[in-house]
Order: structure tokens, then C-alpha cells, then sequence
């Protein structure tokens, strides 16, 4: 491709160089650029991607694209160098133009919301799968397509990769994608040049608001509403507590869904059951055209309002009601209160809860299947929003009997700092905790004090299988620890 074809639609200024070169790939990491490709330049909250620019040259680029015209390469002439006034945005729209729009060779469902977007993402592939139809995710426990699977630093990745996740899921013959499309991921640009044929907005709560995410929670409600402008149609909850200012100015056709007739589609006489130690929810999926018994098996009500958002998308999308509900009840979701199998009279169980809408659902949740205590493992990511500590530490410390604070990827911070900050909120509830920063420890520190009857919940990490600590991915899979922990007690009592 030339690079001047990249730029159709963009505003831009050739500040030194010719259009007229050949383009094999894009870069805007330094460390993978090479001969044949243009460097855009991303500024982001740590750090500039103008200060790797000579990086970039030294690998092969000669390509650039800039906000401003790098000091780092005025000593070169064999250059060419394009200054756009915003290079994510540019990204996205290069990103699209380079991968020749793969988005539009699939049926595309944009999920955004605080909580729920990943369940949504499993059930939804789980009820097109269940139609014979080929189906990917890409969202916050990485892509699943095909026999394709691997992990993101972003639940929504950068614009580029992004495009060539939907051209590699064409190419693969994927006729669906589900996008967990998060607030950053609107504000960032990631998602600009994809129209999704279905929206979902599950719900909203104040969260992700710091000096590195949102200044403040209109920002971030704002974000979120680009989605809007992206679509053919959405689905909204009708149940959200912020539907109203969700649905002020508008500018798609929408409908809803929730738990009463209100909504366009509906789940009442919602029932959680509890067999052995398997938990799920049932209730009668309303639908404009017919009503039906459904079962998903994720603990909790709220599970019942993520069915009805995959219901509404589905039925919208022209998958048939017996599709839907069979596909309901075959949908895993791998880190949402998911159940591990063990070998003793209690329940263990993982889940995602990092912040206090989340968490406060996980609670109430596990609550209501009445456990004789409520044992929690939890900690929190660095480099996020403080109040989310607070909160959910305050909030934990309501429900639960005791509470083990331990770490889960403090990435750039002090570990300590991360866990003073959850024991405010902990204190503020009166809530009996005790603080083990090894994750393994704390872990097998709550199973050798378990009870019959007791639940067990692994809270904050989910299906994320690493700690992220000072740039360096550390694999940990808790599951692997509660396994371990059963073999080496079963070996003990074999010898």
C-alpha cells in the first residue's frame, strides 16, 4: 500500500519526505518497527511516543507520524514525516484503511457498560456457536476464536491491533465478534472506524476516574455514550440507576431490556438454585415475539439481566429462540464467579470484582446462596482509581466474615500502598481481616481454615493468569494453587 492511501479522510501536513513509499505494516511501538513501516507516535499517560522516535529509525522506520515534529530526528534527511493533530486518531483511521475495513466482513456487538461486558461476551458466543454459526470474543479475558486464544494488555486493544483481530477473524472465517468496548477504549480512539451492527450498555457506575483514566465521572459517562454514534441500533438497561442521563441526547434507535414489562425484553420470576455445590439462576425470558423458561449457569440475579442483554442482541441479530436459550444455559464464563471444583465440604469460587459496583454484586450474590461464613481473598491492580479501594474495601467488609488482603498485580506501585488503601474501607465497615501479601499464602491460608458450608471467594484477579509487577508479567493461576494445595494434602496423608 502507498502511505499517502493511509491518509484519505485525514487532515495532514507533509512536513518533510514524499507520500509516494511503500507501506508493509504499521508500528507504535519502537521495538517492533523495521524497514517498510510507519511509526505513528502515541502519546500516553506514562510516557511519549515521540521520545522513541530515533528508536524507531534505528530499527528500519522511515515513515513517521507525529503531533509535533520530533527533536530526535532533526539530524536525518532520508525521513519522511506527517504531523497529524491527533495520532491516535490517525492510528484508527490508518489502522482501518490498511486492514481495508475487515469489521464490515463480520456482524459486530459492541458491549459497553461498569460490569457485565465479559459474561455477556461468553453467552453471546456461546448462543451463536449453539446456531452453528463461527463466532470470537475480544475483551478483558483476551480473544477467543476458532482454536485461537491469547491475552491483551487492554480489554480493548490499540486501534491497530484491534483491526487486524477482526481482519484475522475474517480471514479465519468468523462471521461474529464481540467486542467488550470500554470506556478508554472510546476516549483512546481504539475503537473509531467500527460501526457495530448491535450495541449493549449494561449499566453505569463512578469508576475508573484518576490521574491516569477519566478526570471525573462525566468524562466518563461521556466516554461511554460515544458508543451511540457507532451503532445501528442499542440495547440499554432499562434498570440502570443512571438510565436517564445514559439516554440523554441520544443519537441511534435503541430499546431495553431489564427485569419488568417496561423494557422491550424482560426476565421475571428469577430464581437462584443451588444443586450440590452447582449454582444458577432461571427465569422466563420475555421477548417481543415469545416468552420461554431460561437457566444460565452464573450465580447470581444479576446474571439473569446479562442473559437478557445476549437475548436482545441475538433475537436482533436474527438467531432463533431455541439457539438462544440452549446457548444460555451452555455458557462458561472462565474468572466470572466461576466454581473450582475441590474435594471437601466447602465452596470455592473466582471471580473478576474490582470495583464497587462489581464487588457489591459478587457479595450480595454469594449472600444469598446463604454459606455458613464467607471466607474472601482480595486485592486490587495498581495504577487505578483509589476510591475503588475504598469502596470495595468498605463494602467487602460488610459481607463478609473475614477478609485476607493480598496482592493481584500492583504493577508500577507499592504493593503495601495498594493494600493500606482497601483496609480504609475495611475499617470503615468494622470488617475482620488480615493481610498476607502473598496471594499463594493467603490462598492456602483460607482452605486449611475452612469450614463445611463455607465459601470461599478468590476475588480481584479472575482469568487473569499473571501478576503485572514493575513492567514484568509473573504467570499465577489460582486454580493451579487450590490444586496444588489438595494434591500435596492428599500426598501427605498417602505417606
Amino acid at each position: 500500500m502507498i502511505l499517502g492511501e493511509l491518509f484519505k479522510n485525514l487532515s495532514y501536513t507533509v512536513v518533510m519526505g514524499s507520500l509516494e513509499q511503500t507501506v508493509n505494516n504499521i508500528a507504535y511501538d519502537s521495538r517492533s518497527a523495521a524497514s517498510g513501516m510507519v511509526f505513528v507516535c502515541l502519546p500516553g499517560a506514562v510516557t511519549d511516543g515521540h521520545l522513541y522516535a530515533a528508536g524507531a529509525y534505528k530499527n528500519g522506520a522511515r515513515m513517521f507520524v507525529c503531533e509535533y515534529f520530533p527533536k530526535s530526528l532533526s539530524e536525518y534527511s532520508d525521513i519522511t514525516v506527517v504531523t497529524v493533530t491527533d495520532t491516535r486518531y490517525a492510528l484508527a483511521q490508518m489502522s482501518v484503511r490498511f486492514f481495508d475495513s475487515p469489521a464490515k466482513r463480520l456482524k459486530v456487538i459492541g458491549i459497553t457498560g461498569t460490569k457485565g461486558k465479559t459474561s455477556i461476551s461468553f453467552m453471546l458466543k456461546s448462543i451463536f456457536e449453539t446456531a452453528g454459526k463461527k463466532a470470537g470474543i475480544i475483551g478483558s479475558t483476551g480473544v477467543y476464536y476458532g482454536d485461537t486464544v491469547f491475552k491483551l494488555p487492554n480489554t480493548t486493544p490499540e486501534s491497530y491491533e484491534l483491526q487486524k483481530i477482526f481482519y484475522d477473524m475474517a480471514e479465519a472465517g468468523m462471521e461474529y465478534a464481540v467486542l467488550e468496548a470500554t470506556s478508554q477504549g472510546f476516549f483512546m480512539h481504539r475503537t473509531d472506524g467500527v460501526v457495530f451492527d448491535v450495541a449493549l450498555f449494561t449499566n453505569f457506575s463512578p469508576d475508573h476516574v484518576s490521574n491516569i483514566e477519566h478526570p471525573d465521572v462525566e468524562h466518563y459517562l461521556k466516554s461511554k455514550k460515544k458508543i451511540f454514534n457507532q451503532c445501528d441500533f442499542c440495547f440499554i438497561n432499562g434498570d440502570a440507576d443512571d438510565f436517564e442521563q445514559i439516554t440523554d441526547g441520544i443519537s441511534c434507535e435503541w430499546g431495553t431490556f431489564g427485569f419488568t414489562p417496561k423494557s422491550d425484553y424482560y426476565a421475571d420470576d428469577v430464581t437462584l438454585s443451588l444443586n450440590g455445590k452447582a449454582m444458577s439462576v432461571e427465569f422466563i425470558c420475555h421477548t417481543p415475539q415469545w416468552s420461554h423458561p431460561a437457566r444460565v449457569n452464573i450465580p447470581g440475579a444479576f446474571s439473569a439481566s446479562n442473559a437478557m442483554a445476549a437475548v436482545c442482541a441475538a433475537d436482533r441479530l436474527g438467531i432463533d429462540r431455541q439457539a438462544i436459550i440452549k446457548g444460555l444455559a451452555g455458557a462458561v464464563v472462565k474468572g466470572r464467579m466461576e466454581l473450582v471444583e475441590v474435594p471437601a465440604p466447602y465452596t470455592v469460587m473466582i471471580d473478576f470484582a474490582h470495583n464497587a459496583l462489581s464487588v457489591r454484586s459478587l457479595m450480595e450474590t454469594a449472600k444469598q446462596y446463604n454459606p455458613q461464613r464467607i471466607i474472601c481473598i482480595f486485592g486490587l491492580e495498581g495504577n487505578r482509581a483509589k476510591i475503588r479501594r475504598y469502596d470495595s474495601g468498605e463494602i467487602i467488609g460488610r459481607f463478609a466474615d473475614l477478609t485476607i488482603l493480598a496482592n493481584a498485580s500492583p504493577r508500577t506501585e507499592n504493593p503495601a500502598d495498594i493494600i493500606s488503601d482497601i483496609i480504609v474501607g475495611l475499617e470503615r465497615s468494622g470488617g475482620e481481616y488480615l493481610v498476607i501479601p502473598d496471594r499463594s499464602e493467603a490462598i492456602r491460608y483460607a482452605l486449611d481454615h475452612a469450614r463445611s458450608g463455607d465459601l470461599i471467594l478468590l476475588v480481584g484477579k479472575g482469568n487473569v493468569l499473571y501478576e503485572e509487577v514493575n513492567g514484568q508479567n509473573i504467570y499465577f493461576n489460582e486454580r493451579e494453587v487450590v490444586a496444588d494445595y489438595f494434591r500435596e494434602r492428599q500426598s501427605a496423608i498417602s505417606s
